[in-house]
């Protein structure tokens, strides 16, 4: 039997992506319930007395210890399930402690007004790690090494001894694990046995509240389908995407000129949004103006002009508006998701043919 190849790094799980993703999404959910209880209870503290004597327990340390339960369900426990278990709950842990990250970094504590910035920076950089480990995986299913398919076969072996595999999750695996032009190891042949063998996930009987609710999840998909595969609601898009760069910079200067100003001590935040703000307009002015005569050419700057707002444009606005600059961060995913879904299709059509789609017009 040939030696197993020695790997200087870690193996990166198959459900890295997706694990990720449920950390960060759950994270932000934690954070935006979090403000808006506080906010209803009108002081920042979750439990704990006021005054001298009261004992005030800051959330961020419940933060860390539903963050130390999570770490531990994965170092103790096997198997995907505890993965998914401790990225919800270190998720939940996670938010906690980073809505009071005011207090590590200011002596201002809780209300340091550039925390919500900072806290949107981490969630950006966590958003940028779960996309970089998605693109990986998908490189990966068609050119990582012999020894890396191997090990991530036996990682489904072992879940699928645990819980069962469906048909989707054996398929996928000896796929990952035949996939290669080499000749098939003896270790190979053998993991490829063992998938072969571990039994067959049961199907759950779903109840009826299920049902209904994966209805509605295929309706919504469906409808959603709909609006980012048609030209209108692209165009739409575009004009919101202008508009709302625009709408920045003539609300700053509208403050500047009536006073509103005076008392700001955010100029670095003000400058920042400013000048991220100019840059998504030029581009989504461009982007606007391409798309009645080159569609395909239009989606890029367009795209360029929402990231460049999403990455760094809504840092500096969290800092200056604090959370209630939730409502424009939920505006630009939308839109951002409109145009990407368009150019992802455009290039689909595309790729079988060799050549570029048709201009499209929007008259």
């Amino acid at each position: 039997m040939s030696r197993t190849p020695v790997t200087h790094g870690f193996l990166r799980t198959a459900s890295a992506a997706a694990h990720l993703r449920l950390f960060v999404l759950v994270g932000v959910l934690t954070v935006l319930v979090t403000r808006a209880f506080l906010s209803l209870a009108d002081y920042p503290k979750l439990g704990g007395g006021a005054g001298k004597g009261g004992l005030h327990i800051a959330h961020m340390l419940w933060g860390g210890l539903l963050m130390l339960a999570g770490l531990l369900a994965m170092l103790v426990f096997t198997g995907v399930v505890s993965r998914q278990r401790g990225a919800l709950v270190g998720g939940i842990g996670f938010g906690l402690f980073i809505d009071e990250v005011g207090k590590l970094v200011s002596v201002d504590g809780y209300f340091y007004r550039p925390a919500a910035g900072i806290i949107y920076l981490t969630f950006v950089a966590l958003t940028g790690l779960a996309w970089w480990a998605t693109r990986r995986e998908r490189t990966e299913r068609e050119a990582a090494p012999v020894a890396t398919r191997s090990a991530v076969a036996a990682e489904t072996a072992l879940n699928g001894i645990l819980r069962g595999l469906t048909p989707q999750e054996r398929d996928e695996a000896l796929r990952r694990l035949r996939g290669t032009s080499a000749a098939a190891t003896e270790l190979d042949m053998a993991l490829a046995a063992l998938l072969e063998a571990v039994p067959e996930r049961p199907a759950r009987d779903l109840r009826p509240h299920h049902h209904a609710t994966q209805r509605a999840r295929t309706w919504l998909m469906a409808r959603v389908a709909r609006v980012s595969g048609d030209l209108r609601f692209v165009r739409i898009a575009a004009w919101g995407a202008t508009l709302q760069a625009a709408l920045l910079l003539i609300a700053v200067a509208a403050d500047g000129l009536t006073g509103n100003l005076a008392d700001e001590t955010q100029w670095t935040a003000i400058a920042g949004a400013l000048a991220c703000s100019l840059a998504s307009l030029v581009l989504a002015v461009r982007g606007t103006a391409l798309l009645r005569r080159d569609g395909n050419a239009a989606l890029r700057p367009l795209r360029a002009a929402l990231l460049v707002d999403l990455l760094l444009g809504q840092v500096f606005k969290f800092t200056i508006n604090q959370f209630s600059a939730v409502v424009g961060w939920l505006i630009s995913l939308a839109l951002l998701y409109v145009i990407s879904a368009q150019l992802g299709r455009r290039q689909v059509q595309r790729a079988p043919a060799g050549h570029g789609m048709p201009q499209s017009g929007t008259g």
